[in-house]
């Protein structure tokens, strides 16, 4: 499940659940589910790492478009050569270490 914080003073919807909103700094706010569909804005393909991460290359590094409209940056899980710009995402997991990762659909 993806969430994210409403600000209950300015109305922006952000990804990251902070205290404050990084738009107007206010506190306080609402936590809202969003769909996890976006679309893939631009990419990289991460293919040397630290050694901690070696097993996982090569990678994917995307900044997504949410529908709801915030855009976050997060991994694209599957085969790099396939994507696109546009291309339709959805949330697939969170992971404690790495974050949301979603994937192309």
């Amino acid at each position: 499940m993806l969430r994210a914080r409403r600000c209950a003073e300015c109305g922006t919807l952000a990804v990251e659940l902070r205290a404050t909103c990084p738009a107007c700094g206010a506190a306080g706010g609402d936590e809202v589910t969003l769909s996890g569909r976006g679309r893939l804005v631009s990419w990289t393909v991460i293919r040397v790492l630290p050694a901690r991460y070696m097993t996982e290359t090569p990678y994917v590094v995307g900044l997504l478009q949410l529908e709801e409209g915030p855009r976050l940056t997060a991994r694209v899980a599957g085969e790099p050569d396939g994507l696109a710009a546009g291309q339709a995402v959805a949330f697939d997991t969170l992971d404690d270490a790495r974050g949301p990762i979603f994937r192309a659909v």
